[in-house]
C-alpha cells in the first residue's frame, strides 16, 4: 500500500522534531524540510487560510515560526502574506531589567542597548551591561517575552529607539520605520 503524501511528510517531520526538538528549529533549506513542502504544497493562497488568526497572533507578537506552527503553514507563507500586505512582525523581548527598589520593569532585545540608556554609559559587553546593572541595584531575569506578555506601564527599548518608551496596549509597539 503506497503512503500519501501526508503520511510521507509526518514521517519526515517526526525525525526531523527529533532531531532538532521542533520541527520550527529545523532551517528552510534544509533538504528533509524542503520535501515536506514538496510533499505539502501549504505556500499557495488558500481559501481556507485563517488569516485573521495570523493576525491576531501577530498583532500579540508572536513569531512568524511560531505563527507558522499554530496554523499549520510554512514560515514562508506566512512571511510572503506579510510582505503582501506590508505586516510587520514584533521581536521578542529576551531581557526584564527590574530595579530592586521599585516595581518598575524594563524588557528590551540587547542588554547592552537598555544599560546604556538606563545607566547614560557607555557599555560595549553584556557581561559589562550586566555587572553595571547589578551594581546600581537591578536585577535581570533573561527569557523570550512575547509583546502581549509585557505588561502595560512597563519601559520597554529596542535597538534602533534611543529611549525608553512605555507600553500602552498592544498596538502601542514602536517599529523602525515609525522613528
Amino acid at each position: 500500500m503506497e503512503m500519501t503524501n501526508y503520511q510521507q511528510a509526518l514521517i519526515l517531520i517526526k525525525k526531523l522534531e527529533k532531531r532538532f526538538g521542533s520541527i520550527t528549529n529545523v532551517p528552510d533549506d534544509n533538504p528533509e524540510m524542503r520535501e515536506i513542502h514538496r510533499l505539502l504544497p501549504l505556500d499557495r493562497p488558500s481559501k481556507d487560510v485563517n488569516y485573521e488568526r495570523v493576525c491576531w497572533l501577530n498583532r500579540r507578537g508572536y513569531s512568524v515560526a511560531h505563527i507558522a506552527q499554530v496554523t499549520h503553514h510554512s514560515k514562508a507563507a506566512i512571511s510572503k502574506y506579510f510582505s503582501t500586505y506590508n505586516i510587520k512582525s514584533k521581536q521578542i523581548f529576551k531581557y526584564r531589567v527590574k530595579s530592586n527598589s521599585s516595581t518598575v520593569a524594563y524588557y528590551s532585545t540587547s542588554l547592552i542597548h537598555l544599560a546604556r540608556l538606563l545607566l547614560h554609559k557607555r557599555i560595549n559587553d553584556t557581561a559589562t551591561a550586566e555587572r553595571e546593572l547589578n551594581m546600581h541595584g537591578f536585577s535581570i531575569k533573561t527569557s523570550f517575552y512575547i509583546w502581549y506578555q509585557i505588561p502595560d506601564g512597563a519601559y520597554y527599548t529596542l535597538k534602533y529607539l534611543d529611549h525608553l518608551a512605555v507600553k500602552n496596549g498592544l498596538d502601542s509597539y514602536i517599529y523602525e520605520e515609525d522613528c
